[in-house]
């Protein structure tokens, strides 16, 4: 392996790393920021909403849910986490999180993993990656490179 190829190898594993740390790091701040302006309030589940199905794992669904805003206006919206085993039944009560600028965006509360799992899943990986191409070019760097 020539050396120019294995530093098309590196650029292509660093360019890949450094983005999903990136995203993860976005995804992070993006959610902690929604949660700081979040208002809590409570909804109710209206109805289960079909997203698909997952391989081998059956129907997966989303709940629905309405709430009353502060300004007394009723919101509609469906959460865009789901699962083929649902946590919730039509008729619950459940804790609402929305931003009072875009209640539409709102989220269902709960459990705070939720809201970060992208940020730590992506950014994890992205940790992860970069750290090893760290340790490759620093041992690479202390071996010696290849000149052809």
């Amino acid at each position: 392996m020539t050396q120019n190829e294995i530093y098309l190898i590196f650029g292509a594993n660093a360019l890949l790393s450094f983005t999903m740390l990136a995203i993860g790091i976005i995804s992070y701040v993006r959610t902690k920021r929604f949660l700081t302006a979040a208002i809590e309030t409570r909804g109710k589940v209206v109805d289960k909403v079909y997203q698909g199905s997952a391989d081998g794992g059956g129907a997966m669904y989303s709940p629905k849910i309405i709430f009353t805003d502060r300004m007394g206006q009723e919101i509609e919206f469906t959460e865009n986490w789901s699962s083929n085993h649902p946590d919730f039944q039509i008729g619950d009560e459940v804790i609402v999180l929305y931003d009072p600028s875009n209640p539409k965006k709102a989220r269902r509360g709960g459990k705070k993993w939720k809201f970060f799992f992208i940020a730590w899943l992506i950014g994890g990986m992205g940790i992860l990656f970069s750290s090893i191409l760290i340790i490759v070019v620093v041992i690479m760097l202390i071996a010696g490179v290849p000149s052809k």
